[in-house]
């Protein structure tokens, strides 16, 4: 399946541990395109992807934003489909890439990007297959599982009608698939193509984390409101999951964070009034418009603009 070849950009800071297990986890084919994207490294990280044979994009950490960091890798990208993915990911299959690969073919000619879900451990591996679309509706609780950049597939000539918002701290990748399903476009879901996420952060990171991901997906999709009650029912399941070994403490510290982090903002998302769920909105606003309209005029309507 190695005729489908693809590019893959993965943005490294010190990553070089992290990294050399991913390169050596994913079985590239001989076409297949390596750009690292590079914002100071300091480390082995460079050196570990020239002997990749990556091609190294720089960017100053001054500069750095998810987005940003995403739009300049995918600017040299020669394939038609590129797959963005963390440095602290690793494949859970050996025939990851293939799994894309044969995902691509089957695709609908619609769909113009495909996440793969993102585990912390075997505890949390979901659906091992098949391939879920979304469109219009469909997307109003977004993927419903872990999903995004560290672990998600595009096509190139759709990200250059609409590149990732470089001004966001986080959840350019949620607004991405928001103006796509307001375009009219499809996303996908590959169930088979798992990564283990091991982002190591601290406590504050996390929290952190945790609020970045409510206000997004908050602000875009009909989410689930984060209760003291469902926290505490949450950690005391994963305390469990640890306790018989199914998961690693630093695994329980880490949800406990992002959960504090998601509960809170949740909470003050309630005291300002948030109206959240814009893509509801903006899906009525499509349909007042008419069944089909162009990209461009949806990227009118919800403010929306590419990076030159």
């Amino acid at each position: 399946m190695a005729d489908q070849p693809l590019s893959l950009v993965i943005r490294t800071l010190n990553a070089a541990p992290q990294l050399a297990e991913l390169l050596a986890a994913l079985r590239r084919g001989p076409d297949d395109q390596l750009i690292i994207v590079d914002s100071g490294s300091t480390d082995a990280t460079l050196e570990l992807a020239r002997r990749a044979g990556a091609q190294i994009v720089a960017i100053a950490p001054d500069r750095f934003t998810y987005g940003r960091s995403l739009n300049v890798g995918f600017a040299v990208a020669r394939h038609p489909w590129i797959l963005a993915l963390s440095s602290h990911v690793v494949p859970v299959r050996a025939d990851f890439l293939e799994v894309y690969r044969s995902a691509i073919q089957r695709f609908p000619s619609t769909v113009v990007a495909a996440a793969g879900p993102l585990v912390r451990n075997d505890g949390e591996r979901g659906m091992t297959g098949g391939i879920t679309l979304y469109e219009g509706t469909d997307f109003l609780r977004g993927f419903e599982f872990g999903a995004g950049n560290p672990n998600c597939l595009y096509r190139r000539d759709v990200w250059n009608l609409h590149h990732f918002d470089e001004t966001l701290g986080g959840g350019e990748d949620c607004e991405w698939y928001v103006w796509a399903i307001v375009a009219g476009h499809t996303l996908a879901a590959v169930h088979a193509a798992e990564v283990y996420y091991r982002f190591r952060r601290s406590w504050s990171a996390f929290v952190y984390k945790g609020r970045v991901d409510y206000q997004v997906t908050h602000r875009y999709l009909q989410v689930h409101q984060p209760t003291l009650g469902g926290m505490i029912i949450r950690v005391a399941k994963l305390a469990l999951y640890a306790l018989l070994r199914r998961v690693g403490w630093s695994d329980v510290q880490a949800s406990m964070a992002h959960c504090w982090g998601s509960y809170s903002e949740a909470r003050a998302s309630r005291r300002r009034g948030d109206s959240g769920a814009l893509l509801a909105r903006l899906l009525e606003q499509r349909g007042a418009a008419g069944p089909n309209p162009s990209p461009e005029a949806d990227q009118r309507r919800t403010g929306a603009t590419g990076v030159t």
